[in-house]
């Protein structure tokens, strides 16, 4: 994070009196509390924890802020935003992503979300990224509403997929010849997780460089090895296994779908990345690996999902239908900035960042 910048005041007679500034490490407890606050329906069976740190989401980027609205001492509000170059029709970019914001019930309508995300903006336009876009999930009217009002438009359908591990039939043969990754393959990786995702918008490794980063950055929270594997003499499928559990825990308090096994048990999510494959049949290789990978070193107490984030008209992930996985989906919202140029940004399919969730 850069050096902070002076504090905003809003105050008016149909709004209460507070301020939004930059975030610190000190805000982190009431950050946590605000969290458990905001969900996105009150009828939701499922219970987010991201105690110990609040901020442990946005590390995974090298260039991140966040504000908070406050009135007096107490936080009413919080959002944030991500610059990253990306690969928007084969050109490397800047991109802007918002995310993380929330509001507290009783102060809602009231102005500060908008303020929040003024201040956001302005501070956005100062580092002149291409384009910007968010993510909002499926019921989120609120959301949905915050964002169109604010000129983006919904460019793509995307889709989380949540896979048990436990309920994945090991493939003996497949995962014989897994094999563990290291800093002399990420090239290698790098060029098939590209291939895996041809001209897709939003692509956040346009060099070797840029996916080391990456990688560096989740070996902190939870990221459990670079796995891949060979056919031909050429990489076939590779993944990362990043446990998003020191990020956010999940809990799930009453049985959902097919998931009644689940029911009062912690979740700990496990996302593939970075993920390359060859086709739709070396991406279901892929969840065998990781599952039996993840089931030799099994968490008591808790259930491992994998989690998998896709633009829903990509081809290649209807093979993740065989594993009937849960799917949660989401709409993905953007924006063309001045000097953008001519991008088209949207018009093809998206590679959905797990960082972004």
């Amino acid at each position: 994070m850069s050096e902070r910048e002076p504090t905003s005041e809003y105050s008016g007679t149909e709004q209460p009196a507070f301020r939004v500034r930059e975030a610190t490490p000190e805000d982190n407890a009431a950050l946590l509390a605000l969290d458990r606050q905001c969900v996105v329906a009150a009828a939701t069976p499922v219970a987010f924890d991201r105690s110990p740190d609040f901020f442990a989401r946005s590390k995974p980027y090298s260039h991140w802020r966040t504000y908070v609205a406050e009135e007096g001492s107490r936080l009413i509000g919080v959002g944030a935003m991500a610059l990253k170059r990306v690969l928007v029709g084969g050109r490397s970019v800047e991109a802007a992503y918002f995310y993380d914001l929330r509001v507290a019930p009783e102060f809602r309508r009231l102005g500060v979300a908008k303020a929040v995300g003024n201040t956001l903006r302005a501070y956005t336009r100062s580092l002149h990224p291409a384009i910007s876009y968010s993510l909002v999930m499926e019921g989120n009217v609120a959301s949905l509403s915050f964002v169109q009002g604010r000129g983006s438009r919904p460019l793509r359908s995307c889709a989380l997929h949540l896979i048990p591990v436990e309920g994945i039939t090991d493939s003996q043969a497949a995962s014989g010849r897994l094999n563990v990754l290291g800093a002399a393959e990420v090239e290698s990786v790098l060029h098939l997780a590209r291939g895996a995702h041809p001209d897709h918008d939003l692509f956040p490794f346009p060099d070797v460089d840029s996916i080391r980063d990456r990688l560096r950055r989740l070996s902190g929270p939870g990221l459990e090895g670079l796995y891949g594997w060979a056919a031909g003499g050429q990489l076939a499928g590779c993944f990362g296994l990043w446990d998003y559990s020191p990020v956010m825990r999940m809990r799930l308090l009453q049985a959902v779908g097919d998931w009644t096994w689940a029911a009062g048990r912690d979740v700990h999510l496990v996302f593939l990345t970075p993920l390359g494959f060859r086709d739709g049949r070396a991406l279901a290789d892929v969840v065998k690996m990781a599952a039996t990978r993840l089931q030799q070193a099994p968490t008591p107490g808790a259930v491992r999902v994998l989690a998998l984030t896709h633009d829903q008209a990509d081809p290649a992930y209807a093979a993740l239908d065989q594993f009937r996985p849960i799917r949660m989906g989401f709409t993905l919202f953007g924006l063309e900035l001045d000097g953008a140029g001519d991008l088209s940004f949207g018009s093809r399919p998206v590679y959905v960042d797990p960082a972004d969730l």
